[in-house]
């Protein structure tokens, strides 16, 4: 079988059994070798015959970032179940987790724990991290009501088409930037958009994207954007309708969300142009669900209708 290497995947976790690991954090560091049949990509030199590699990066960051463990073993196991039901071509993982930066007495360079699982150990129960609540098909979903115990990042969309939509999206940056367990680091441009769906003859929209950092839950989270949308007199009338202000929570930390109020990741996001696109100007490497953010872009039924406000000639905006 033919391997594919990730070498040095790093990030802040707080993995760990002491108080001062959960509270302060430290870098880990993750090696993953997959065990993969290369035969067609090499013949056809096509990306959709190979394993996406940022796809795996991307797994191991949002394990190495998320809910903590007391055992990097735990983590390692984390790993190498979600990178093996990720892409059914991948016949088995070998997942190193280095924890450089363990609190021992001794001098040591580095501490680590090498774990390898094949395919047939997938379908065995992956205990869900603390937080975390069992699912149907394997999955393990976040507790919506479960504050962070460390600062995460959430992807947030907003939109508006009624009033001046331009103020309204600066003062609804602003408020969510002086939210409590809320700050912002970084914004979109801002966007003009063709309405997608709802009544005809709709004004266009204009649409933003935000990265923020949260300690809150994500129900927590969705209650400071729905009361910033109820400041600028939003209201639900008419699905899809003409709107004074729209504000989406896209994604959570790398999470699965599926509770009465809220899903994550959106579950319409992967195909609005309206998000992706200022998403992708805002972060030209961002993924969504494994998948690039500006190749769903480019795709979405509505690319066409997506222009940047500063290219804007016509439509009053």
């Amino acid at each position: 079988m033919d391997r594919i290497r990730l070498t040095g995947v790093t990030a802040v976790g707080r993995h760990g059994v002491f108080d001062h690991e959960r509270r302060e954090g430290q870098q880990f560091r993750v090696d993953v070798e997959l065990s993969v049949d290369l035969r067609r990509a090499g013949a056809s030199d096509e990306l959709r015959e190979t394993v996406n590699y940022a796809e795996i990066a991307d797994v191991v960051e949002s394990a190495i970032t998320g809910a903590p463990y007391d055992l990097i073993e735990a983590l390692a196991e984390r790993i190498a179940v979600d990178v093996l039901r990720g892409d059914a071509r991948i016949e088995a993982a070998q997942v190193t987790v280095h924890k450089p930066e363990a609190p021992l007495s001794q001098r040591v360079d580095d501490v680590a724990v090498t774990i390898t699982r094949n395919r047939d150990d997938v379908g065995a129960q992956q205990r869900p991290a603390p937080g975390e609540i069992a699912a149907p098909g394997g999955r393990t979903l976040r507790d919506p009501d479960l504050a962070a115990d460390f600062p995460v990042r959430s992807v947030l969309a907003l939109g508006s088409n009624l009033g001046d939509s331009a103020t309204t999206l600066q003062q609804a940056v602003a408020a969510l930037a002086e939210a409590e367990g809320v700050r912002l680091l970084r914004r979109s441009p801002l966007a003009v958009t063709a309405p997608v769906g709802g009544p005809e003859g709709q004004p266009e929209f204009l649409n933003q994207v935000l990265e923020v950092e949260t300690t809150l839950s994500p129900h927590a989270l969705l209650d400071v954007a729905q009361r910033i949308e109820a400041a600028h007199q939003r209201t639900r009338e008419v699905r899809w309708g003409p709107r004074t202000l729209d504000v989406d929570v896209i994604t959570y930390a790398g999470a699965q969300i599926d509770s009465d109020r809220l899903r994550i990741p959106h579950p319409r996001a992967a195909e609005r142009a309206f998000v992706l696109a200022p998403w992708s100007w805002m972060d030209p490497i961002a993924l969504l669900e494994g998948a690039p953010v500006r190749e769903l872009a480019a795709r979405a039924a509505d690319a066409a209708g997506v222009r940047r406000f500063d290219d804007a000639s016509e439509g009053g905006l």
